[in-house]
């Protein structure tokens, strides 16, 4: 069980390291530019305009592959800006929910 566990966090660390880096990238930054301004660059739950991050309200998965579609990838109004203290809270009270998408439908967002 134990080691089961360790495999199981090492995964998670692993891909959350490759998204990290995929949040870094160009694509990602003028996306959310894009979020930023929309939002008036304040977070939408508590109005600060410390700390900001844009944060997806659900992630997708193409059917045909089972990736995860890539973060600057998705419509505008599946991604929302909060301040840091509001988006951890976030995490820790709900899940973001994943869904599996055809990607013909991913083609007409």
């Amino acid at each position: 069980m134990c080691q089961k566990e360790n495999k199981e966090t090492l995964k998670k660390k692993m891909m959350n390291a490759n998204y990290n880096s995929l949040l870094q990238t160009p694509q990602w930054q003028q996306k959310r530019k894009v979020i930023l301004k929309r939002d008036e660059n304040k977070c939408c739950n508590c109005g600060s305009s410390s700390n900001l991050n844009v944060h997806h309200r659900q992630y997708h998965k193409a059917e045909q592959t089972g990736y995860y579609v890539l973060p600057w990838n998705y419509n505008d109004r599946y991604l929302i800006t909060l301040c840091e203290k509001c988006h951890q809270a976030g995490h820790v009270n709900y899940k973001v929910p994943t869904f599996n998408i055809n990607h013909n439908l991913k083609k007409r967002q």
